[in-house]
């Protein structure tokens, strides 16, 4: 370790200062509701967002398309041979998960529910490059969409459930996304820690069986099944 203090770069952006080691890092944007505080900051290589205070997802710059998640690659691993023509997710973050099926599936429809306005239009400036030719972004509570999903009526072979922080009442949340289920399906989890409180003697009871796959480094857990 050299005893010289690195350099330290000043980048001020629309009246906002940030000083970083060793890069360059701008905050591209910075927004406040009554319940998200969200930046979105940039480096040389990657563009992050920052969701209160914690980093939710990132992009490469140079590949926009490329995972960057090791929960993410597993998932993509475990679908890339199931046959599917929809998909629901539930949670958008930095939509790195619209990215990539926007460049490998372009052809299927992809339905992403995120209740969070400013979440959304962050995705559309700064974490877009390249629209999925058919995705559709609704902004709504994940149970209201479900209960009018259930009326109209919508199915999906593959629902994606990425929520962050977990949600208190996820019981009736996962029975009401159970029954927007198609014909054949899968269905996906990413835990952001260690399953809730009756989680096991939950699922035992469903028709979905599934199955835990640790990501090593990270808390995540992906719960994987059809």
């Amino acid at each position: 370790m050299s005893g010289t203090a690195a350099a330290a770069t000043v980048i001020k952006i629309e009246g906002i200062v940030e000083q970083s080691d060793n890069r360059t890092q701008a905050i591209l944007s910075w927004r406040r509701s009554a319940t998200v505080d969200l930046r979105v900051e940039q480096d040389e290589q990657q563009r992050y967002l920052v969701l209160n205070g914690q980093r939710q997802s990132q992009m490469q710059l140079q590949h926009p398309a490329s995972p960057t998640y090791p929960h993410l690659q597993l998932l993509l691993d475990w679908l890339a041979n199931k046959p599917w023509q929809r998909l629901l997710q539930i949670g958008l973050g930095g939509g790195e998960f619209n990215r990539v099926l926007a460049a490998r599936w372009p052809d299927c429809q992809v339905v992403t529910v995120e209740q969070e306005p400013l979440i959304i239009e962050a995705y559309q400036q700064f974490f877009r490059p390249q629209p999925h030719p058919n995705e559709t972004l609704i902004c709504a509570d994940a149970m209201t969409f479900a209960r009018d999903a259930l009326v109209q009526p919508q199915r999906f072979e593959v629902i994606f459930i990425d929520i962050y922080p977990w949600p208190e009442q996820w019981q009736a949340l996962m029975l009401a996304l159970l029954q927007l289920r198609a014909e054949n399906n899968w269905f996906c989890i990413n835990l952001p820690a260690e399953p809730p409180a009756q989680w096991q003697q939950f699922w035992q009871q469903q028709p979905v069986k599934l199955v835990c796959y640790n990501v090593p480094g990270y808390l995540n857990q992906l719960w994987l099944g059809g």
